[in-house]
């Protein structure tokens, strides 16, 4: 042991001395393994984009499905548009991470018009991904004239307008009517209209009795009441015979007093029970649901003596 060297002096040297030899292989395992994984990492994004091209990981119709039968009112397949309007099939592969998959699907098929919503997006195996929708359902027709030419556009509880070549004219024909429109969004997108908002709203609320009373369109004021620094618009129902029912401001959008919608129904119920459903000439020219019930009997005229066939 050299001079002024102690024991403990002597361990720490050796150890040092130790590490110095050991740090070199170390620092190589530990460039190895670094370099491993960025060749596996460059490996595999150049095999994934090879595989992805392969039909066996290509996302295809076969392999995205919709659960449970459309609804009876959507004659178009869903699905297909999707696909043939957007790039789903040629830029999304079932190797792309699951939350690429699910993000690129919701956004393609919210866009299509009968979507309301989508609900989930599950991947469940290696070939099939199910995709749940909310579907828009028709509640109403805006009528939309334009020169000569008047058009039922079918709409939603959302005011969206909906693709009306789903629906025969028939069936457009026993919806709630929403008259005298004006303009018209894209299909798909919503009515900005209030006055057709409005409507909608009502034609939603009398959904259970629309039939049972023989109603037939929903009219909104051409102008706006105001009321200091209230606005709304006024409705009037008319049913199929002509009667028609003054109905006033939409749900929750009335000025204060007037009269809530459960109030006005129970009027308009209380009568068509009494009398019987408002599809006769015998049922008054107006009824007034608004703050009471007032009735507006039947003008008839009679026919002068030179008219009458003997």
């Amino acid at each position: 042991m050299a001079k002024n060297e102690t024991p403990a002096t002597n361990w720490r040297s050796e150890a040092a001395a130790s590490v110095l030899r050991i740090r070199p292989r170390l620092l190589l395992s530990a460039a190895l393994l670094v370099a491993a994984g960025i060749g596996a990492r460059y490996v595999w994004n150049h095999l994934s984009g090879t595989l992805g091209q392969s039909p066996r990981y290509q996302i295809t119709a076969e392999v995205i499905q919709l659960p449970g039968p459309l609804p009876a009112w959507i004659r178009t397949d869903v699905k297909r548009d999707v696909l043939l309007n957007s790039d789903i099939t040629r830029s999304l592969s079932l190797l792309d991470k699951p939350q690429k998959i699910q993000r690129r699907l919701i956004d393609a098929f919210a866009l299509h018009p009968w979507v309301r919503s989508v609900r989930r997006i599950e991947l469940c195996g290696p070939s099939r991904i199910e995709v749940e929708l909310e579907y828009r359902e028709p509640v109403a027709v805006a009528q939309v004239v334009t020169g000569n030419a008047t058009e039922l556009l079918p709409v939603d509880d959302q005011a969206f307008r909906l693709p009306e070549g789903n629906l025969t004219e028939v069936e457009k024909s026993y919806l709630p009517r929403i008259a005298n429109i004006d303009g018209r969004p894209l299909v798909g997108e919503p009515w900005t209209d209030k006055r057709l908002i409005g409507g909608v709203a009502i034609a939603v609320r009398l959904r259970d009795v629309w039939d049972q009373f023989r109603l037939l369109e929903i009219v909104p004021s051409s102008y706006p009441e105001v009321e200091r620094s209230h606005r709304y618009f006024t409705y009037d129902i008319r049913s199929s015979s002509g009667t028609l029912i003054r109905w006033g401001a939409a749900p929750e959008l009335g000025p204060p007093g007037e009269s809530s919608f459960d109030q006005k129904l129970a009027r308009l119920q209380g009568y068509v029970g009494e009398h019987g459903p408002l599809d006769s000439i015998r049922t008054p020219q107006a009824i007034d649901v608004r703050d009471g019930l007032m009735i507006e009997k039947r003008t008839v005229q009679r026919e002068s003596s030179d008219q009458i066939v003997r």
